[in-house]
């Protein structure tokens, strides 16, 4: 049986400044030729679309930004040859109901497959069945919750649950050839995955995935090979630029390369960079970063306290970027932080948050955030303060 090739991009969703090129189908300028060319070589193409399609000016209410392009601009991730796209994420229900029908419309319209999201909490399309030739092969698409929680009456996306997912993804694989894992989640800027992480990927790969990605955190994470899986955490962006400023982690991205034998896969990544309007192949191809980071995962797997030591460093390193949004949300109104704010320099400005709550209080924080039972009190109390709000 010949091999399958399929290409497994990244965060995509057409943005202002690039809404021109998306609704022309200008992919050459977008995402220049050899980007063009690998995709057009392979059988199979995926993307996670990280937004909505739909001319709706009615967002939902939530922190955080709400993402949208025109319909119009799927007219490129067409013409790119994207088969399938992801819509398990964070941004898909961010207009509610009516983003959810744009967009499905859309892709329908344009002859794109999608899944990880559904009409209700009980008709979610969680997976494709793709046949290449006589090769069977199945995506599944899952993520980690956000303002995307399916009901009983509302559209929503296929939440985390591990019992579940990993009885679905042990059913699947029973009747395919091949299984691959499109997980949303993470913590967003990281190139080191939590421990949590690290064991979620090995559960769907002892369940029977070959493949586990990671998107979402829109950083070039790590790579591992597990129990004959190959699981990838952190993929970066493909062609996302919600953001103007281009800090390190989101000027790159990968592009992974699976293809399927009858004796086995490879995976390859493929290093692509982000440009003022869209993305291109990295011709130097300079991975050394990601594949000394992957190393990682065998010396914590081998107890090495070393290698545990330099992983809490580097994964405390990234969660700190999140710090001072952190104790800002937890803190209430205070009138004199808009003063401290104008006053201070950003360092200056957290360490002013973290002297405001005494180590009780730290402590108190801690047990609601750590604690199941107290996690579930701690967001009733705050969906009942959202109603009282509104």
């Amino acid at each position: 049986m010949k091999d399958t090739k399929i290409m497994i991009a990244g965060d995509l969703m057409p943005m202002s400044c690039n809404y021109d090129l998306f609704a022309a189908g200008d992919i050459r300028a977008l995402f220049g030729d050899k980007l063009c060319e690998l995709f057009a070589s392979a059988d199979i193409r995926i993307c996670n679309l990280e937004g909505c399609f739909t001319d709706s000016d009615q967002p939902i209410e939530k922190i955080g930004p709400n993402i949208k392009a025109p319909t119009n601009t799927i007219r490129a991730v067409k013409d790119l040859g994207i088969d399938y796209a992801t819509l398990g994420n964070t941004h898909s229900m961010d207009y509610g109901r009516q983003g959810y029908l744009d967009t499905c419309r859309t892709l329908d319209e344009n002859g794109i497959g999608y899944f990880g999201w559904g009409d209700s909490a009980a008709t979610i399309k969680s997976y494709v069945e793709i046949n290449d030739g006589e090769r069977k092969i199945i995506l599944y698409n899952t993520t980690e919750r956000f303002e995307n929680a399916p009901r009983e009456d509302h559209p929503g996306v296929n939440l985390y649950d591990e019992y579940r997912v990993c009885r679905e993804i042990s059913a699947l694989k029973e009747r395919c050839d091949f299984l691959i894992v499109l997980y949303h989640g993470g913590i967003e800027g990281t190139h080191y995955n939590s421990d949590i992480m690290r064991t979620r990927f090995h559960r769907m790969a002892d369940n029977g995935a070959d493949v586990v990605i990671s998107q979402h955190t829109h950083a070039i994470g790590e790579e591992e090979h597990y129990n004959g899986a190959y699981l990838l955490y952190g993929q970066g962006n493909f062609c996302f630029h919600f953001r103007t400023e281009v800090t390190p982690h989101l000027a790159e991205g990968l592009v992974l390369e699976l293809v399927i034998g009858d004796n086995g896969f490879s995976a390859t990544p493929h290093r692509i960079r982000r440009t003022e309007k869209g993305c291109i192949y990295d011709d130097e191809q300079e991975l050394s970063a990601f594949y000394e980071r992957s190393k990682i995962h065998d010396r914590l797997l081998g107890g090495d306290s070393e290698a545990r030591e330099e992983f809490e460093r580097q994964f405390g390193r990234d969660c700190t970027k999140w710090a001072t949004a952190f104790f800002f949300l937890f803190r209430g109104t205070n009138p004199l932080d808009a003063e401290k704010r104008k006053e201070l320099n950003p360092a200056e400005y957290l360490e002013y948050l973290k002297k405001s709550y005494t180590r009780d209080q730290l402590l108190g924080m801690q047990m609601f955030l750590h604690n199941e039972e107290f996690n579930e009190v701690g967001n009733r109390i705050i969906s009942d303060l959202l109603d009282e709000t509104k």
